[in-house]
């Protein structure tokens, strides 16, 4: 689905503001309603499950699954049955009746009259099977199963395989993923077909469905290639960062919502919020937040309620201080209190009172102790922050039976972060505190009851083919695709208001660079020479978090508007410097597109562009007036700022990143984007990751726009227009009418220039000395409408108690600040237009700076 090349911009927003406006209706229960279904729920889980161990790595999938009582066969013996497996009494092998009856181990439900065997090969059937047992029910405990085991034959061996009932089985399904197995041939572990990503197994009996949990955060993971180009290659998250918008994030989260919801899953494993703090960090691109607590937080809120209203519940990730992912499996991230509190915690607090179901705990360590494991983090977790959905851990990051210790769920259930083969398979919860058992059960079930799973899960795998194969986007989502890519882009330099580009002024442009006109990675490798599940595009990042699918190139975006309009278009796609000084010289306007790109389980090795871009461009500028266009998943340098005449930069903007580019750079969209991270000038002017198995997080509160030692080439929040701004001086009032408000700011924007345009007015507060603060902080930001030319918007900044308080070490919680405050509003946090200074509780003048 596309957009004509030059089709009105206005009209395209209005209709994606028209198919938006039937927004999700979904009202969770409280969680108080909730809760209590889970108690009775659980009081109602007392029926035995059958254990199956022993089974050989060909069969290894039913190695510790729970069976369920699935009645009776047509011979009137019991079956039982799970996740796709089934166990039962074969009273004639497969329809031959000179054969002996036999329990089997099968991946096909029992027929009542079977005339061939099941596997085709005009033998009894190869299935698992023993001939012990009866008509009753299969041999309980160890006893010889004939089954095939060698991956390279088809022979049938003798294993001891062990069957017992679990009492409290119906429990334990609820807490430890299934879907996963390790192929008998070897390799990583594998997800069997049409499963999602996480699953829990449903239980009928009890109206449980089952938990369809997919990545990832920023859009439907497309793993199996059967169901590529059917969901939506969204912007990345920290494009949606770029947007300071949260009523972008809040559409964006309810179409994610639609889009999970009609590929049958019932829970998207995000938001990722994590604030960033090492700017090489491969999963920058995932993390919403930028640099800012503050954005984080808004952003954060929106995204929840806006998922959540699809009635598909939200999983914030990666509980905590996974800041890098260098040694990501085992290096101790080491943050003081006040830091914790002050910068990394508050998105996910946002979360939590947004309402968030599901916390998924990091692959790292805290202070010495892995993550999923961490009594005292996951104690901040649910009793200071007040969460009360359950925490599951992330893949294979669970290193020890810790359910006593906070985490309710082990995911993906098969194997784990070490050598151990399941920490919550049954053997190990019955050894558990069965008090914790019973609170994690009751976690998950309050999450299910709350969101309405019985009623709106739509299959249980392996059934859900149907579901995966569904085209889920439309339309309306390609629009807000498009519309949220342009409104991400950040204007960084615009000297002599080179841009928009019109077609009075520039009859031939010029498009170089190899990053032009990229492919979009493939992560099932068709069609693709090289990579890996780690490799992204100038797109979407690599990992778990890639989107793959149709996009629209930057060549292909800027040269159909160029077209439109009646302008000519050389090109050079490559990054070879003679062609593309070639090129240049033959055209008005030289626009150099440059990128790099991410992926999750390795770091940047630099912050630099790729395939010699920063050679290029300096060369291409001394040829013509050059535009540089950087597509990117974080920071990156900038050597030659200083001599191009355009930068702009789209932090991966998915499948729409070509019109998106052009919608900015022909003017039908004025640049609304900012920076949610600060561009270093060097660098060396960022935090590198920490190789040593302690990572000390020695800078505390100082990162970003809050260091004085680091230099900045564009600063946090930094993002021009096509117009200018002036801003009238701040007045302060009292709020008597506003909830919690303790004080009230006021400012009001005039458009100075000649076009209408929206900016963002950003609120840093500097509170007082005793608050320990190294520089003034972000508390509050406001988008403006478009304001057309020589128009006015007044502007409201109401502080909450939160605002003005501070997080008190020896109080061990936040605490209201009294003494002299300096509220700073400007266009970023270094371009600061008026400053004011106000008392609480007494100026403090012996204390200030």
């Amino acid at each position: 689905l596309r957009m004509p090349p030059r089709a009105t911009l206005r009209a395209s927003l209005a209709a994606v503001a028209a198919a938006v406006a039937a927004a999700g209706n979904f009202e969770p229960l409280p969680w108080e309603d909730a809760y209590e279904q889970a108690e009775a729920t659980l009081a109602r889980m007392d029926v035995p499950l059958l254990l199956v161990s022993g089974l050989c790595d060909r069969q290894s999938f039913a190695n510790n699954l729970l069976f369920q009582d699935y009645g009776k066969t047509a011979s009137g013996s019991p079956y039982y049955g799970v996740a796709g497996y089934y166990i039962y009494r074969d009273p004639s092998c497969d329809g031959k009746t000179h054969t002996s009856p036999r329990w089997i181990l099968s991946e096909t439900e029992p027929k009542s009259h079977r005339h061939s065997d099941l596997d085709d090969d005009g033998e009894c059937s190869r299935e698992a099977h023993t001939t012990g047992g009866d008509a009753d029910g299969p041999p309980m405990g160890k006893h010889k199963w004939q089954m095939q085991c060698d991956a390279d034959s088809d022979e049938l061996s003798g294993h001891d395989v062990t069957l017992r009932m679990v009492p409290q089985g119906e429990k334990y399904s609820l807490l430890r993923g299934v879907g996963w197995w390790y192929p008998p041939n070897g390799g990583w572990w594998d997800l069997r077909k049409w499963w999602y990503i996480g699953n829990t197994v449903a239980i009928p009996r009890l109206d449980i469905p089952s938990l369809n949990m997919q990545d990832a955060a920023g859009g439907f993971r497309t793993n199996f290639p059967e169901i590529g180009g059917t969901c939506t290659v969204w912007p990345s998250l920290l494009a949606m960062g770029a947007t300071w918008d949260a009523s972008v994030v809040r559409q964006f989260g309810e179409a994610l919502g639609r889009e999970f919801k009609g590929k049958g899953a019932n829970a998207i494993l995000g938001p990722s919020v994590n604030v960033h703090r090492v700017a090489r960090n491969g999963r920058n691109f995932e993390y919403m937040s930028g640099e800012d607590p503050v954005l984080g937080s808004r952003l954060a809120e929106a995204y929840v309620q806006g998922v959540q209203s699809e009635g598909v519940f939200a999983v914030v990730k990666h509980w905590v201080f996974n800041e890098q992912e260098l040694n990501r499996d085992s290096e101790s991230s080491n943050v003081d209190e006040k830091t914790k509190w002050e910068i990394y915690y508050p998105p996910f607090k946002a979360s939590i009172d947004a309402g968030v179901s599901v916390v998924m705990c990091s692959y790292n360590k805290v202070d010495g102790v892995y993550s999923c494991s961490n009594e005292h983090e996951f104690k901040v977790l649910k009793e200071r922050m007040g969460f009360k959905g359950f925490v599951q851990s992330d893949w294979w990051a669970t290193h020890a039976t810790s359910i006593a210790k906070g985490l309710d769920q082990e995911m993906p259930g098969t194997g784990s972060g070490d050598s151990h083969a399941e920490y919550f398979a049954p053997d190990e919860l019955e050894e558990a505190d069965q008090q914790a058992v019973d609170e994690a059960a009751k976690r998950v079930l309050t999450v299910m009851h709350r969101m309405k799973l019985s009623e709106s899960t739509k299959c249980s795998p392996p059934h859900c083919k149907e579901w995966f194969m569904k085209h889920v986007s439309t339309e309306a989502h390609v629009r807000l695709a498009r519309e949220s890519a342009a409104k991400s882009v950040v204007l960084l330099q615009n000297k002599d208001n080179v841009l928009p580009l019109s077609h009075k002024d520039v009859k031939r442009i010029a498009i170089i660079g190899s990053a032009a006109d990229a492919p979009s990675w493939d992560p099932n490798g068709q069609g693709q020479g090289e990579g890996d599940w780690a490799t992204g595009d100038y797109y979407s990042g690599g990992g778990s978090g890639h989107l793959s699918g149709d996009v629209v190139t930057a060549m292909q975006g800027i040269k159909d508007q160029a077209h439109s309009l009646g302008i000519e278009v050389v090109t050079s796609l490559s990054n070879n410097v003679e062609a593309g000084v070639h090129a240049a010289k033959q055209s008005d306007v030289a626009i150099i597109v440059a990128g790099t790109t991410s992926g999750e389980s390795r770091d940047r090795v630099d912050l630099n562009l790729d395939d010699h871009a920063d050679e290029l461009i300096e060369a291409v500028q001394r040829a013509a007036t050059t535009i540089v266009l950087v597509q990117a998943p974080g920071a990156v340098v900038m050597p030659w700022r200083d001599s191009v005449d355009g930068i702009l930069i789209m932090f991966l903007g998915g499948q729409e990143t070509g019109t998106a580019w052009a919608d900015v750079l022909f003017g039908d969209h004025a640049p609304t984007g900012r920076l949610p991270i600060m561009l270093p000038a060097t660098e060396a002017d960022s935090i590198p990751p920490g190789a040593a198995g302690s990572v000390p997080y020695s800078e505390g509160m100082e990162t970003s726009y809050r260091s004085k030692s680091f230099k900045a080439a564009f600063p946090f929040g930094h993002g021009l227009t096509y117009t200018t701004f002036e801003h009238s001086p701040l007045v302060n009032e009292t709020c008597a009418d506003a909830q919690d408000c303790q004080l009230r700011i006021r400012t009001s924007v005039k458009n100075t220039g000649h076009v209408a345009a929206s900016t963002v007015v950003q609120l840093y507060l500097e509170l007082p000395v005793v608050a320990g603060l190294p520089a003034p902080f972000l508390k509050s930001f406001k988008k403006t409408s478009s304001i057309q030319p020589g128009s006015m918007e007044h502007i409201v900044f109401d502080l909450s108690s939160s605002d003005i308080s501070y997080y008190d070490v020896g109080a061990g919680d936040y605490v209201k600040a009294t003494g002299t405050f300096h509220a700073h509003v400007g266009e970023s946090s270094a371009d600061i237009r008026n400053s004011l200074r106000f008392c609480i509780g007494g100026c403090d003048t012996a204390n200030q700076p």
